[in-house]
């Protein structure tokens, strides 16, 4: 008996040192990754990437999420500091094709490896964008998330009171005047606020793309310019006169576009607005906000003096989750920013915060929103023109919004000054 009692304790014993190795084993396996970037504290954003990143880890248990939220207004210089520090982050959040994520280029992984199984997921234009300078050879170093683009999304039902075909957006800037001076004479307010700041930068933007068609590039090596072309100063004279003839809120100057402008045409006050195809104010807040068949879609204005028409602006690739260099879990680095950008994780992420993704295998149309179809149609690309602000480094869209308010708010400047502003400006942020 005394032989089987010990025989028995050292079998326990054996046991019990055996699950505390095994419990060392897991531990030190236990991988943190830490995830920086400025979507994270969003209100609208911050309870899906909670629900992707606890997805993740069920998938990896063995791996621990670390999401931290960084400011907006500061995140590529919090980045350059982490840069020169060479520590930091695993993964991080950056804007496709901008200047300043190309100068982050030494500290990002190239995941040409990692993505080559699914590449064929998502078009070689966004790839392209997702590469340092356009430049396959130098690497592809963003898994995109979503593409990106701005519009003008309109209430179908705010149209029909006003005597307007509501299947009928207006298709040139005569039309919209007219569209305008009805809305009006029917209480109705044409276009929600935020013009002292993104309603009009998203609004040029928009009118660049008939503008520079698919010579926008131009506008990088300084081959296309804004005071030298008739088109752009038009554009400008546009945003006048829609002002001057009261097309704009009341009280547009005073309303932030984040989230004030956004929430009122949500909520049906103002019937068209200047919105975004991904991020907010988007397909999916003002189809749920107003109904799914409500919101209709034109993507610019049309008009004489732009050689283009019809044209979509659009970025390839809106933001996108990169690796960095100094991380000692590149692989698992890859793998979460994979997630985000395919399959299941991306398709939570656009079914709940109306990203608009460029992974062509995701089934968007089963979410049923009529305004996806309206939007996709002009996404061809003889149609497309891209977003001109991807050719400046971010300081550029302050800039030019100052400029606007000069020009649109304060009225201390004219149209001709503008154009030779705004030339200024792209000289000094190219």
């Amino acid at each position: 008996m005394r032989r089987t009692g010990k025989s028995l304790f050292s079998l326990l014993l054996l046991g019990l040192v055996v699950v505390m190795i095994g419990g060392a084993v897991n531990a030190a396996k236990q991988t943190t990754l830490t995830v920086w970037d400025f979507k994270y504290a969003d209100p609208n954003m911050n309870p899906t990437m909670v629900k992707i990143d606890k997805m993740f880890m069920e998938k990896y248990p063995n791996v621990k999420i670390n999401h931290v939220a960084q400011p907006d207004d500061q995140y590529y210089q919090i980045l350059r500091a982490a840069a020169q520090a060479n520590r930091g982050p695993d993964v991080v959040m950056l804007h496709g094709a901008r200047g300043d994520v190309y100068e982050l280029d030494p500290i990002l992984v190239k995941l040409d490896k990692y993505i080559k199984p699914w590449r064929n997921e998502i078009p070689e234009d966004s790839w392209k964008v997702a590469a340092t300078n356009r430049d396959f050879k130098k690497g592809i170093k963003l898994i995109p998330m979503t593409s990106q683009g701005f519009g003008f999304y309109y209430n179908k039902a705010l149209f029909k009171k006003a005597g307007l075909d509501p299947n009928t957006p207006p298709r040139d800037y005569e039309e919209l005047l007219a569209a305008c001076a009805k809305l009006k004479a029917a209480g109705i307010v044409p276009i929600t606020g935020g013009l002292r700041d993104f309603t009009t930068n998203f609004m040029f933007r928009a009118l660049a793309a008939n503008v520079y068609g698919k010579d926008v590039y131009g506008l990088q090596t300084g081959e296309q310019g804004f005071a030298n072309n008739k088109a752009f100063k038009k554009a400008a004279e546009i945003m006048v006169e829609l002002k001057d003839k009261g097309c704009f809120d009341p009280d547009a100057a005073s309303i932030p576009y984040f989230m004030d402008a956004i929430d009122m045409f949500a909520a049906g006050k103002g019937a068209i607005f200047c919105g975004l195809l991904s991020d907010v104010g988007n397909w999916k807040q003002f189809s749920d906000g107003l109904g799914k068949d409500n919101v209709g879609y034109f993507p610019t204005i049309n008009f004489a003096e732009a050689k283009n028409k019809d044209m979509q602006t659009f970025q390839p690739v809106g933001i996108g989750y990169g690796v960095t260099s100094w991380s000692k879990n590149k692989d698992m680095a890859a793998k979460y920013a994979e997630f985000y950008g395919r399959g299941e994780g991306a398709m939570v992420f656009v079914r709940e915060t109306g990203a608009f993704s460029p992974n062509t295998r995701l089934d968007t149309k089963a979410l049923g929103y009529p305004v996806l179809d309206e939007i996709n149609k002009y996404l061809k690309d003889e149609n497309i023109s891209e977003d001109y602000q991807t050719m400046f480094i971010s300081a550029f869209e302050d800039a030019m919004i100052a400029t606007s308010q000069q020009l649109l708010i304060t009225e201390e400047i004219n149209v001709d000054k503008f154009v030779e502003q705004v030339e200024k400006i792209a000289a000094e942020h190219r």
